[in-house]
């Protein structure tokens, strides 16, 4: 099985004005980009940013 390698980005949300954006739109904008949804971030309960990744 040959190695599969990622390359990742990362996407801030607005937390400390407790404005997270639509979601969805973000993820889709990413998404049309190559990018899957890896990861969301969190601090104290709050997501604080999301994390993408795609093949290389």
């Amino acid at each position: 099985m040959a190695d599969q390698r990622y390359v990742y980005t990362a996407h801030e949300t607005e937390a400390r004005s407790r404005k997270i954006g639509n979601m969805e739109s973000i993820i889709n904008e990413y998404a049309r980009e190559g990018w899957r949804l890896a990861e969301t971030l969190e601090q104290d309960g709050t997501t604080i940013g999301l994390l993408f990744e795609r093949e290389v």
